[in-house]
């Protein structure tokens, strides 16, 4: 049987190279930064964090202002789409408005490797999976403006003729 461990940042750096996940620590924060979903259009931060607790792995999406209600009026059904997940909105008064997509593990009674490995795959692959849903229906502030259309093709400006 595989050794229980309660994971400090150390640890958790370590098996997330391991894994293969680039993370790094900030100087503003106590949290792995994971490269993995930071470079992703839509995503500002994802950070892991060790808590007391347990680990609380989170990401903020920059919401379109224009997209507001409209994410918060689908916050309940995203919720229920996306069950492994913990998903608000933070609307701070300086800066833009977030999702908020939040997952936690409880680590005070230790944790196996593959324990932690299936936790952070599964986050990571359903965060992807709400950026996608979230891009798709518009609600995120991206760097390329999908509400620019393109130009018109030779093709439709002969039909608009």
């Amino acid at each position: 049987m595989q050794d229980l461990l309660v994971p400090d940042t150390a640890l958790l750096e370590k098996w997330l190279s391991d894994a293969g996940y680039q993370s790094y620590i900030c100087d503003q924060c106590s949290g792995l930064h994971i490269s993995a979903l930071q470079t992703m259009d839509g995503i500002v931060d994802s950070r892991l964090f060790v808590e007391p607790w347990g680990m609380l792995f989170t990401t903020e999406m920059e919401v379109r202002n224009a997209a507001v209600m409209a994410v918060v009026a689908d916050l309940t059904r995203l919720n229920m789409s996306f069950p492994t997940l913990k998903l608000f909105q933070d609307l701070p008064d300086e800066s833009s408005p977030m999702l908020i997509a939040s997952s936690s593990i409880l680590t005070t009674q230790g944790l196996t490797v593959p324990q932690f490995q299936e936790f952070f795959g599964v986050a990571v692959e359903t965060k992807r999976q709400l950026l996608q849903e979230c891009q798709q229906l518009q609600y995120l502030a991206q760097d390329t403006d999908p509400m620019v259309m393109p130009e018109s093709s030779s093709e439709e400006k002969t039909l608009l003729h």
